[in-house]
């Protein structure tokens, strides 16, 4: 199952150690330099969800997602495992167009896996790879040059990547709240450079300086008055893969990885359905509205999981 996640307010997904002048860095993936969100916080955040829907029946969420640690009980997995949160469009502010999102043949080639991987058809249409400084866009963009952050483009237009667009729309959020949004990314989601693309998702993130205070709305003096601290920003969008697997503990009506995965639905059926991802949940970062994409073939991963 793949479940699409769209940042509502900044994302703190922190590495606990600082980078160079940064001290709180967002985690990032090491051979691309990419920012993701990792398992362990969807896994956990989804977790307490689900403690949350399910107080009076703490065995199934045993079973979604294993027992706790210092559970009396036996020890197993849960049923339910989860790939860590891959950056699909990024916002960068634009000189003409308040911002674009950005995308590149990198992230749409990797997507294609995902989606196949998860029993999903992605048929994505040949397009022309464009080259340094340049970006495709559908053919009702400007013409003319485009000013991302610190960087001139020259955009082109492309009927072809026009229809990719129009399959990547179902990962915004549905419903009226979110219309805008959408007709925006249709005209407003760019293909650039792989090149070009990893330098805006390292460049573009908000470095936000902080200050601890006192009672007395003073420094403390202690040493640790200042940090500064990264944040991707609203309205990035995100995916993951989620694999359901037959309980390793059955019990009542989940036998199979047909039930399990049938009630991950029923968890997400919110709607709309917000979870809070990463750190800083106090001073509102991490908010996403979250939903599954399409319904899978049926398909099966390499030990007969369902996806």
């Amino acid at each position: 199952m793949l479940l699409a996640l769209y940042a509502e307010t900044p994302l703190h997904p922190g590495t606990g150690q600082s980078t160079g002048v940064i001290d709180l860095p967002v985690q990032r993936e090491r051979h691309t330099g990419f920012p993701l969100i990792p398992s362990t916080s969807l896994k956990g955040s989804l977790r307490s969800v689900a403690e949350q829907r399910w107080r009076n029946d703490q065995d199934l969420v045993s079973i979604l997602f294993g027992p706790e640690p210092d559970s009396r009980g036996d020890l197993y997995a849960g049923a339910l495992a989860f790939t860590d949160a891959r950056l699909l469009a990024f916002p960068v502010r634009s000189l003409q167009h308040v911002f674009l999102w950005i995308t590149c043949p990198l992230v749409l080639g990797r997507l294609a896996r995902d989606w196949r991987l998860a029993g999903h058809r992605f048929e994505a249409v040949a397009i022309e790879l464009p080259a340094s400084g340049k970006l495709r866009v559908s053919p009702g963009f400007a013409s003319g040059t485009v000013v991302l952050e610190d960087l001139l483009l020259q955009v082109e237009p492309s009927a072809e990547w026009s229809a990719t667009i129009e399959r990547l729309v179902s990962f915004l959020p549905k419903g009226n709240a979110h219309r805008v949004y959408r007709e925006k990314f249709r005209r407003h989601l760019v293909l650039a450079n792989d090149e070009d693309f990893a330098y805006l998702v390292k460049h573009a993130t908000s470095v936000t300086a902080r200050i601890k205070l006192n009672q007395k709305k003073t420094t403390t003096g202690d040493g640790g008055n200042l940090w500064y601290e990264e944040t991707i920003p609203t309205d990035s969008l995100f995916y993951e893969l989620v694999f359901a697997e037959s309980p390793r503990s059955p019990g009542g009506e989940i036998q199979s990885a047909t039930d399990v995965r049938a009630k991950l639905l029923e968890l997400l059926a919110g709607d709309p359905f917000f979870l809070q991802v990463g750190g800083n949940e106090t001073v509102g970062q991490g908010w996403c509205m979250v939903h599954a994409i399409g319904n899978s073939r049926g398909g099966s991963s390499a030990n007969g999981a369902n996806t």
